[in-house]
């Protein structure tokens, strides 16, 4: 049977495909917890990004107004949000020979699964950075940059499975803005316990989103598109990942539950994502490699080392990020929960 052009990888549009499936497979992209910020491309080069803010609220009470004593004018504050830039790739080789004894092409395979092997490792990065600005998933916590929104590692509160109580303290982090929250991140273990226990709610993907499935004049293929099938808890999104962070083995694991408003979380590139192939005609085979350059950034932190492009296990490192926003003006928290399954 002759090869067909559906068995081979064509540059001039797989590589625009790559970009896009990467873009649509990115659950946090999609349910509106991460938003795309200009401020944080950073084009023309750096290591890091600074973003001076305005601080949310203006200080001190109204003055009672007299005939005798002048208004004493107050000010605003500022502070500064480091976010850190990100630069990764990877590159995957198959030999001819291989193929021919598989009976099927090992780089058609490859290039099908390239990106969801994208997202899912952006997707480490940025669970990384969460699992860095709350710390690790224990008590001892106390000089992490969001301690003030763990919900058990603050109060020292054993674990307990994930459950309205839970969504309601989440809430009750952000005080009278706690109905903003709108998501939350939980690991598969934690997903199929609420499953048992009947608390997952599906919607469609227009009350999922809060619109239709038509975005911007064109038909929506994101994650939250198809049959309509959105999990909910408690009137939260549900985003479903094994990244999410864990701690302890079989029946005594501890899972992250990450609690999100919209927007909570600000994303970057420094360069377009860019994906090559390469034939080597002396070994007989092909190779596809891709570099992306991004940031993830957790609206009211701050990178707080020099450390440049930092590791997976860097980015997980409470003692590297620090505060600088009030709790009440943040947009995650996080809670420790434990599961029927492991």
């Amino acid at each position: 049977m002759a090869t067909l052009r559906s068995d081979i990888i064509v540059p001039e549009v797989f590589i625009p495909y790559i970009t896009e499936a990467t873009t649509n497979l990115d659950k946090f992209l999609q349910s509106g917890i991460v938003q795309p910020l200009a401020d944080l491309n950073a084009k023309e080069g750096g290591d890091f990004i600074n973003a001076p803010f305005w601080s949310a609220n203006l200080a001190g009470d109204q003055e009672v107004l007299t005939d005798s004593t002048s208004l004493t004018p107050g000010k605003i504050s500022t502070g500064k949000q480091i976010a850190v830039q990100l630069h990764r790739g990877r590159a995957f080789e198959a030999r001819d020979l291989a193929s021919i004894a598989a009976g099927s092409d090992a780089m058609a395979a490859i290039g099908n699964k390239l990106a969801a092997y994208i997202a899912s490792e952006k997707q480490k990065d940025l669970l990384a950075v969460l699992e860095g600005v709350f710390g690790s998933l224990n008590n001892n916590n106390s000089s992490s940059a969001l301690f003030g929104m763990c919900l058990d590692s603050e109060s020292g509160d054993t674990p307990t499975v994930l459950s309205a109580r839970t969504v309601a303290a989440a809430r009750n982090k952000f005080g009278e803005q706690g109905d903003k929250l709108s998501a939350v991140a939980i690991h598969s273990a934690t997903y199929y316990d609420l499953v048992e226990r009947k608390l997952i709610d599906y919607v469609s993907t227009a009350d999922a989103r809060g619109t239709t499935t038509t975005q911007s004049g064109g038909t929506y293929s994101g994650a939250f598109a198809g049959d309509g099938r959105v999990p909910t808890f408690c009137g939260l999104n549900v985003i479903v990942s094994d990244n999410v962070t864990t701690t302890g083995s079989g029946a005594s694991t501890e899972y992250a539950a990450y609690f999100f408003k919209p927007g909570s979380i600000g994303s970057g590139e420094q360069a377009e994502l860019d994906v090559e192939q390469d034939r080597d005609i002396l070994s007989k085979s092909d190779a596809i490699s891709y570099d992306a350059h991004y940031c993830y950034h957790v609206a009211g932190t701050k990178y707080a080392v020099t450390t440049v492009n930092p590791t997976v296990a860097q980015l997980a490192t409470a003692s590297n990020w620090s505060k600088v926003f009030e709790n009440k003006n943040l947009g995650v928290s996080r809670a420790t929960v434990v599961s029927n399954y492991d």
